[in-house]
This record gives structure tokens, sequence and C-alpha cells, in this order.
């Protein structure tokens, strides 16, 4: 009776380990997806010949970016709206790197902790999206320009 109640829970630890597994694997396909989408985008309109990086941006639109390199070996960013029917190509050296923006946000605002960065188009601007906490623990946005690297947008302690 012992080894039946052993094997039951091994069995009961397998199936919710199992559903654990699939819930989480149904939950990242749709980024998954866009991500599978934007890099093809990017390959065939923009000459994207090694991805590095995917970004998904959320403001008033909806923006995937692919970062990388094209095949001419440029630094690229590949803008793709939502819809996947328009792609902007940004030179990485024509603005403010990841770590410029990151270095930014530590220096100025002297974050709890960086929770998430992604780059997209803001009014029209490319942009770095730094979303951190605040040392009191309040959820901020710091909108950087790509270009300039100034503050477009501020948004503190929601």
């Amino acid at each position: 009776m012992r080894k039946y109640k052993r094997w039951l829970w091994i069995f009961l630890l397998l199936v919710i380990i199992g559903s654990m597994l699939m819930i989480y694997h149904q939950a990242r396909k749709p980024e998954a997806t866009a991500e599978t989408k934007a890099v093809n985008i990017a390959k065939k309109y923009a000459k994207l010949k090694e991805p590095d990086g995917f970004y998904t941006y959320h403001r008033n639109a909806t923006y995937y970016t692919v970062s990388g390199k094209d095949r001419d070996n440029h630094g690229i960013f590949v803008l793709i709206n939502g819809k996947g029917n328009h792609a902007t190509v940004y030179r990485q050296s024509g603005g403010i790197s990841k770590n410029d923006a990151l270095e930014k946000t530590w220096s100025t605002k002297n974050p709890q902790k960086v929770l998430n960065i992604n780059f997209g188009m803001y009014r029209n601007k490319p942009v770095w999206e730094v979303v951190y906490k605040s040392d009191k623990g309040r959820l901020c946005y710091l909108t950087l320009d790509f270009k300039t690297g100034k503050t477009i947008q501020l948004i503190e302690n929601i």
C-alpha cells in the first residue's frame, strides 16, 4: 500500500508539472509567434542577416523591433508596426544604445530595479522606453529619444 501511495504522489507531481509547462507554453505562444513573424519581415525587407534581439513596445500602438546586423555588417533596428505591414530601419549608430539608455536611467533616476527596456515609436520618433521601480518601489516609465538621448516623457509613481 505504501508503494502505491508513493507512485500516486509521483504521478500527481508529474501531472502538475506537465500542466504548468503547457500553460507556460500557451501563454508564451503569441509573443513567440510575433517574434518569428517580425524576424522574417526584417530578413526580407531590411536584409537582416544576424538577429540578436527582439523588443515589444505597447503605447499608443504596438511595435515589434528586431535588432541585429544587416548583410553589410551594420548594426540595425528594424521597427515593425503591430499589423506587420510597415517596417522602418534605423542604424544602431544613429542613436543611443540600449546600454546608454540604461546608464542614463540609473544615473538620473536611481531606480530600485529596472524591469524592462524596449525600442519603439512614440509621437513619430524612435525611442527607448525604460520601465523601472523607483527607490520607493513605485512603477515608472522613462521614454528617451533614440537619436538624442533626451527625455521625451517621464511617468513616475504609478
